[in-house]
């Protein structure tokens, strides 16, 4: 299983990538698309483009379950990855490399799980 050094996870089995000030890019992690099996589905349901915390922001469809993206912290969507609705099963073979949202939030990402902290929730 992958898990990347250098990024920020949640508790849901994402994992954040600091690209700004306050930016991230969101996707599912090596763990949770492993869970979910081969990703038929990904779609993306917020209505407007705040979300709160605790709020479904999405859906992932796969052949062993179905899993709802959960918003970890209160944030704003910048952008969402439309390439990832026309080739879902690249979440597959390569997590780290597709995201699925660009949010903007004012958290510290130190209130996020560490490559440690994540490594020992998914042991």
């Amino acid at each position: 299983m992958q898990i990347p050094k250098n990024i920020y996870y949640t508790k849901q089995h994402l994992w954040l990538q600091k690209i700004g000030l306050y930016d991230f890019y969101v996707g599912l992690t090596d763990f949770g698309q492993k869970e979910i099996g081969t990703i038929d589905l990904i779609e993306l349901t917020m209505k407007g483009n705040l979300i709160k915390k605790g709020a479904t922001w999405g859906t992932v469809y796969g052949i062993n379950e179905t899993f709802n993206l959960i918003a970890p912290f209160d944030c704003e969507i910048i952008e969402k990855n439309k390439d990832l609705q026309n080739q879902t099963a690249y979440v597959n073979t390569a997590p780290y490399k597709y995201w699925f949202a660009i949010v903007t939030t004012k958290i510290d990402p130190n209130s996020l799980l560490t490559f440690q902290d994540y490594k020992q929730l998914t042991q």
